[in-house]
């Protein structure tokens, strides 16, 4: 099994239970990790073959961008379940991390499913 990832990907959104949360975006940072078979990809060098990792990206930014969730929870469980629509992922591993919320610490959640 392999792995198709996205790191430290930057998305300014409207998340969190306080208003003021609600009413300025905030920036969050997101790291994706899909394991995935990509024997046939390595075989035929074709896209279709594998997870484009240019249309994980945009799934992401539209979901966290088009949604005002009160919990990271509730955000991280609609990225992995659109993401997971996608039959090939085996497992799936996801963070979301909010940088701007305390002055040192990096509050987050990390979700990880295997379907």
């Amino acid at each position: 099994m392999s792995v198709i990832y996205i790191k430290d990907l930057v998305v300014k959104a409207r998340h969190g239970v306080h208003q003021a949360e609600k009413d300025k975006t905030q920036r969050f940072i997101i790291n994706l990790e899909l394991t995935v078979d990509l024997s046939r990809a390595a075989a035929t060098d074709d896209l279709a073959d594998t997870l484009n990792y240019s249309e994980l990206r945009r799934t992401i930014i539209d979901i966290t961008q088009s949604n005002s969730f009160n919990l990271l929870e509730r955000l991280a469980g609609a990225i992995a379940n659109q993401l997971l629509t996608d039959k090939r992922i085996q497992k799936l591993s996801l963070s979301i991390d909010k940088p701007d919320v305390f002055k040192t610490g990096r509050p987050g959640v990390r979700l990880e499913i295997t379907p």
